[in-house]
Formats: C-alpha cells, structure tokens, sequence
C-alpha cells in the first residue's frame, strides 16, 4: 500500500537539508516529459556544486495510489544512483 511513480519525469528539485533546513537549490517544472536538453542542463548544474554532501532528490512525476486508480502529480523522492542514470546519460 502507498503511492508509487510511474517513472515519467516532469521536473526536477535539487535541494540540501542540514538539521532540517532545507535550501532548495533548483526546482523546476515543465508541461511535457522532461527531455534530453533539459536533463543536461540539470545535470551540469549538479556537476558545478562545490560541495555535494547532503544533497537530495526529488522528481515532479505521474503518482498513483492503492487508495485511488487516478493518476495524479507529485513530488516523489530519489536517491543519487536514479539521478545519475537518468541525467547523467543525457550529457554525452
């Protein structure tokens, strides 16, 4: 039970939480699934911060339920190897 991704990415947010005080450092949204361009523009932020320690994922995405059979957009929670395999190949 609990809400899952379909997988689908129509925004990223990029952001640190030290003792529960989060900086958001990009967060973006777009109308479409994000795209190769996009993704290396993402990427090559995330390559250009000096310090990488407690940062953390997030992706805009198409969600569902076990309560509900709609789907519906939220912000859903990724760790550092998602990130890298979907954003780091779209930079080659």
């Amino acid at each position: 039970m609990g809400i899952y991704s379909n997988g689908t990415i129509y925004g990223i947010k990029i952001y640190t939480n030290i003792d529960n005080n989060i900086n958001i450092l990009l967060n973006r949204t777009y109308d479409a699934i994000i795209n190769d361009e996009q993704k290396r523009e993402i990427y090559l932020f995330y390559t250009n911060l000096n310090d990488k320690q407690n940062i953390f994922f997030q992706i805009y995405t198409e969600c569902s339920s076990t309560y509900d059979e709609e789907l519906f957009m939220s912000w859903y929670p990724i760790d550092i190897n998602f990130f890298l395999k979907n954003f780091e190949t779209s930079s080659l």
